[in-house]
């Protein structure tokens, strides 16, 4: 039986016209979007937000200078304003294509590398490229594209999908909201594991019963506990959970990272204490860290800006300073939406980019315009914002927790809704 698309094909017609006004403002006639799949996520929302394409396979190929075999890798391509190709070098009986949604749809066997730089010569399309994905496409891959087609200007632009992702359509939200009601279940079964004193494996396990369980999709999920939850906010480099079970006290903490839904990413998490009676100083911590959260998400409605929802969460978190307590994570949330979203709240007022340089150096003024470029823009309905806090009390613990947040037109709906655990 073939499975239905979440999505009907008016919703990606929308996303096209969008992504097409978006090139005439830059300038772009050609756009090209490359994503890996097959068992990463390495932008694989960009294609999936397009096309409703993703690799399948085991991993990324084995490095192949010769046939350039990268079955791992697909790239959607914008040209002459028509709806646009999805090219990938899948054979149609190792993958699913029948459910893509796109103008048309070119196999290059064996090659996608080799095979676009000669459907770009047949079809006499040269001079400047806009490239989202550049940090996806392996040197090997990308040295030999750029040696088959001299006629091209590639123009690397990251962030362009930003924009015209960045106000979620009415279906979009749904998937969010299943999203957030899948992670809301996952993180407390999680955590209820913790506090009940069973290992960070089995924490982990009954994450992720919950999230595969509801139709979910996960990256990552930590689940770890004790004192090396105050150097590290995550688990176990490789794993995210040991086979180490929480005592009584130790200061516990989940974190669930992924494309959830349809390729929507969310990172909710919490902390909490094992046997859940914190002592007076981890309690403080952990109500500093919900605090700070909480008055954020209550400011969040059309018009507020990053910028004043850090300064209200410095306000708030300056409550909790203290002797050996830090209360300054660097930054209170990020928009979000295939991915994490750069465009940051941040930890109080950066100030003017000028100041900030004139602080730091040069650098800070590269950063600023990035991270930073979007904390004076209003906040519109439709916009997915994460909020987070982190408080650090030396020797006692690092407490730290994370939501999401939609933007409607008269304030904010929550959709991950995890109990706090004080």
């Amino acid at each position: 039986m073939t499975m239905s698309n979440y999505f009907p094909r008016e919703e990606y017609e929308a996303r096209w016209k969008r992504v097409w006004d978006a090139m005439r403002a830059k300038g772009y006639e050609h756009l090209l979007v490359w994503s890996r799949g097959a068992g990463s996520y390495d932008r694989l929302g960009n294609g999936l937000w397009l096309t409703n394409f993703a690799n399948t396979g085991t991993g990324q190929d084995w490095a192949d200078d010769v046939q350039m075999g990268a079955w791992t890798f697909s790239a959607v391509l914008f040209r002459d304003g028509r709806a646009p190709e999805l090219h990938a070098a899948q054979p149609p009986g190792e993958t699913e294509y029948a459910r893509t949604v796109c103008g048309e749809l070119i196999v290059h066997e064996p090659s996608v590398v080799t095979g676009l730089a000669e459907y770009f010569r047949k079809h006499g399309i040269e001079g400047r490229v806009a490239v989202v994905g550049d940090d996806v496409l392996p040197g090997l891959y990308d040295r030999k594209l750029r040696s088959l087609t001299p006629q091209i200007k590639w123009v690397t632009d990251e962030w362009f999908l930003l924009e015209p992702q960045r106000v979620k359509s009415e279906r979009e939200q749904e998937a969010f909201r299943t999203a957030g009601d899948i992670t809301t279940h996952a993180l407390a079964a999680g955590m209820d594991a913790l506090i009940a004193g069973e290992t960070s494996a089995e924490a982990a396990a009954r994450t992720a019963m919950e999230i595969i369980r509801r139709g979910g999709c996960f990256t990552r999920i930590d689940m770890h506990h004790g004192p090396r939850t105050e150097k590290f906010l995550l688990g176990d480099m490789l794993t995210g959970y040991d086979m180490t079970a929480p005592t009584k006290g130790d200061m516990v903490r989940g974190w669930i990272q992924g494309p959830i839904f349809q390729g929507y990413w969310l990172d909710p998490g919490r902390t909490a204490v094992c046997g859940g009676k914190p002592t007076k100083e981890q309690r403080h911590i952990l109500e500093g860290a919900t605090d700070v959260c909480n008055s954020i998400i209550k400011a969040i409605r059309p018009g507020v800006t990053a910028r004043q929802l850090g300064a209200l969460g410095k306000t708030v978190a300056e409550r909790y300073a203290g002797e050996n307590i830090d209360v300054n994570s660097g930054i209170f949330g990020h928009q979000m939406g295939t991915f994490y979203g750069p465009h940051i709240i941040p930890a109080g007022d950066p100030g003017t980019l000028d100041d900030e340089a004139e602080k730091q150096g040069r650098s800070a003024a590269e950063r600023m315009f990035t991270e930073f470029e979007k904390i004076d823009e209003p906040y519109e309905p439709g916009m997915l914002i994460a909020v987070e806090a982190f408080m650090h009390h030396h020797g006692v613990g690092l407490s730290g927790l994370e939501d999401h947040v939609l933007v409607t037109k008269d304030g904010c709906e929550q959709i991950t809704k995890t109990p706090f655990y004080l």
